[in-house]
């Protein structure tokens, strides 16, 4: 398809480029091509035009982006198949050898046999000693008696000759699709890279071959009497190629491997955007900036210190021998899930609560049609529902349509034409903005006036295979899945997003922190290990958030990043291990300035850009001067974590927040094997999301409930009762049946918190 394609990519993007689409317009247009398909034709020639263009535009860059991965996964692969067939192949061979052995007394006897006339030709005695071993294992005889092995390279290169076809076939037609361009150091290979790519295109044989990148360790394989192997160069070029598309040499053609400085905004609009940027510390000098944070920085480091000294912190133990251990308890928090409390409600249907929650929020109508002119026909409310839990409950429409009074037909028509990641985005902000209104919901705050959010990812196994499922042993057993990850606050789950089960759930907290569309915006943000890598300290606290992880081995990195000293006075001094090199952040700050700015307006993404960074050497400016500030905002948390017991404690009750969240989408997704079973990513994309609108809604239910109690209780005046009630979490649905037989009949009575909460009203809390 690309191929077909190629020729008009240069005119698609001009053309995209001068309507000056946003990505969400284009997107939009993108779907109504898939939405259409051949009825398309029926509309003006200029929508037309339009909506193609813009389903082209992202066809053309995700199909580059998914051969740029094939290509490198494929080599990646036949380079780790050429590994084993060597080993196996040395170890072949010498056993071979050993056997072999016996029939070394053969060929030691021509030397002797006086059969031979000595005035034959020695081709002819060699014959001989041929029709006994073939010259291959007389070789590898030879290193057997001289104690020596053939090469694990020499098997490797003989594997890749067999391997013809998938050259000519795959990885040969992929690389003619990448536009490469040098980085530093690579300028030499790239140059090689086009003329190759030039002579295939023009004779499908390679002519040109510097020699000069061959190593050394391969020239025994790939020059013979000075001439070049063509197809074992070809095979170099594809392997030196894929290793170095880590910032060593850049795709200019594919979003995901194209430099960075492709990613950012103009360096001419930096200031305009600086100046009408909300983000303050971007917007201060960096000297003064830096002055505030090094004066905190060692007024911390004697405090701390000094509080381990006259035991005002027990946290920390000296010991003379051993160094120093660090003690940091976190006082065992009860279980979100599923309090006692909630045992004793009358239980309510799934759809009931759907339905309820609808009445208080009017959320379904978010749910508008995907066709401009039909936007004020409403699809009605009960498929609707049917549609969601469906999703939700991992049953899909075809699942939902054998247990329930709804066809197949009908409800896969209305999902096709109401249900989409961006209307059940708006659907869910509406239910979380509605539970941030409840009078129970100032009592979640984990801190006063503060909003502490916490992110992890969940594992989900999949039916079918997708481009982004990936193998997982530990959580798919030989199967694969994706990772479902999720930012929640005060219970609710604000943003989600699916990623590859093998991608880095550190590369993606800040999208996630930036695309909440929500009322509700977290201030601090926690994560466990997984959410830590080399600039996320730098990046959130530039963006404004506070960034507080939890280390599963806190001692390590305590001890990577501070000296712990006794004084002979006794005294506990307490310092970095390297000093912050405020000079390389001065120098980068404007580099710095102009990736968070890029940031800040959807240049680039969390993932895209901490991705390429990692490529970069770690002696580059831009790298160095964000790992040093990485490293002073890192020094300053880690400081304040010891001393302050109160946030180690705000810390583990946002994440076991996120937990029992986690619990909750478990249970709905339980119901029907725990398994996604859409067909593509769009199709696990919108399960997602209405798993997350669906246990957002079991919050809204429950938060009412409590409200509902909260507000008894402090009217008669019973003290006791209401602070029980503040305290409850409204992560649970015992209370609510997920399964069975269901109906959506709209003419059904909805639930009466009077009602359901009469139980406890009348009873001890």
């Amino acid at each position: 398809m690309y191929h077909q394609l190629q020729p008009y990519t240069r005119q698609i993007d001009n053309a995209v480029k001068g309507l000056a689409l946003s990505s969400k317009n284009q997107q939009h247009f993108g779907e109504m091509v898939d939405y259409y398909g051949s009825k398309l034709k029926r509309f003006k020639r200029p929508q037309q035009h339009l909506w193609l263009l813009c389903f082209l535009t992202q066809r053309i860059r995700q199909s580059l982006e998914r051969l740029a991965d094939g290509f490198i996964h494929h080599i990646r692969k036949q380079q780790e198949a050429a590994h084993a067939f060597a080993q196996q192949a040395v170890f072949d061979s010498w056993r071979s050898a050993a056997d072999n052995v016996t029939k070394a007394a053969e060929l030691l006897h021509l030397f002797v046999d006086d059969s031979i006339d000595d005035n034959q030709p020695f081709a002819t005695v060699r014959q001989q000693a041929l029709s006994v071993m073939n010259n291959q294992d007389i070789e590898t005889l030879c290193l057997y008696l001289k104690k020596q092995k053939r090469t694990v390279e020499e098997y490797q290169w003989q594997y890749y000759d067999d391997q013809n076809g998938l050259i000519e076939q795959l990885l040969r037609p992929v690389f003619l699709c990448l536009e490469c361009q040098a980085g530093k150091g690579s300028e030499a290979l790239v140059t090689q890279l086009k003329t190759t790519k030039t002579e295939l295109l023009a004779g499908n044989t390679l002519q040109t071959m510097d020699s000069t990148l061959i190593q050394q360790k391969h020239r025994p394989w790939l020059i013979n009497k000075d001439v070049v192997h063509p197809q074992r160069y070809e095979w170099l070029l594809y392997r030196q190629l894929a290793s170095r598309l880590n910032g060593r040499i850049y795709l200019s053609n594919v979003t995901k491997y194209r430099a960075l400085e492709d990613d950012l905004i103009a360096s001419s609009i930096q200031p305009d955007l600086l100046a009408s940027s909300t983000l303050e510390k971007l917007k201060q000098p960096i000297q003064k900036l830096l002055q505030v944070k090094q004066i905190r920085l060692t007024t911390s480091l004697e405090d701390v210190a000094r509080h381990i000294d006259n035991g005002d912190n027990r946290n920390v133990i000296m010991k003379s021998r051993s160094g120093t251990r660090w003690r940091l308890p976190v006082k065992g928090s009860q279980s979100l899930v599923n309090n006692p409390f909630f045992k004793q409600m009358i239980p309510v249907s799934i759809a009931d609560v759907l339905r309820y929650v609808e009445q208080e929020t009017n959320f379904m109508q978010c749910f508008a049609h995907v066709l401009p002119i039909q936007k004020q026909v409403g699809a009605n409310q009960d498929d609707l529902l049917a549609i969601l839990i469906a999703n939700a409950t991992h049953r899909g429409v075809y699942g939902m349509a054998q247990i329930s009074d709804r066809s197949y037909e009908h409800l896969s028509t209305i999902q096709a034409n109401y249900i989409r990641p961006e209307t059940l985005q708006e659907a869910s902000d509406i239910i979380n903005n509605a539970v941030a209104a409840l009078p129970i919901f100032r009592h979640y705050h984990i801190q006063e006036d503060v909003l502490h959010a916490s992110t992890d990812g969940q594992k989900f196994e999949t039916h079918l295979e997708t481009f982004k499922t990936r193998y997982s042993s530990k959580y798919f057993g030989t199967n694969k899945g994706i990772t479902a990850m999720t930012l929640v606050a005060n219970h609710s789950a604000l943003n989600a997003r699916i990623i590859g089960s093998n991608e880095h759930e550190s590369h993606y907290i800040y999208d996630l922190l930036q695309s909440n569309t929500s009322d509700l915006k977290p201030d601090v943000l926690s994560t466990d290990t997984h959410g830590v890598n080399h600039v996320n300290y730098a990046l959130l606290d530039l963006c404004g958030y506070s960034f507080a992880p939890r280390y599963a081995q806190f001692t390590s990195v305590i001890n990577d990043l501070f000296n712990v000293t006794e004084s002979d006075d006794g005294n506990t001094h307490l310092a970095l291990k390297k000093p912050i090199k405020m000079n390389v952040i001065e120098e980068g700050w404007q580099d710095i300035q102009r990736i968070v700015l890029s940031l800040q307006e959807k240049r680039t993404t969390q993932a895209l850009l901490v991705r390429k960074l990692s490529g970069y050497p770690s002696r580059h400016p831009i790298l160095q001067a964000l790992t040093e500030y990485n490293r002073l905002i890192k020094a300053q948390y880690l400081l304040d974590y010891i001393d302050d017991a109160s946030l180690r404690q705000y810390v583990q009750r946002a994440l076991n927040r996120g937990e029992a969240w986690h619990f909750l989408r478990r249970a709905i997704a339980s119901v029907n094997r725990d398994q996604f079973r859409g067909k593509n990513e769009s199709e696990i994309v919108v399960w997602n999301e209405c798993a997350r609108l669906t246990a957002n809604a079991i919050i809204y239910f429950n938060s009412m409930i409590l409200s509902h109690l909260l507000l008894h209780f402090e009217e008669v005046g019973d003290e006791e009762k209401a602070a029980i009630t503040r305290q409850v979490s409204p992560v649970a649905w015992q209370n609510i049946n997920l399964s069975g037989t269901y109906q959506f009949a709209s003419n059904r009575k909805l639930p009466d918190l009077q009602e359901i909460t009469r139980p406890i009203v009348e009873n001890e809390v």
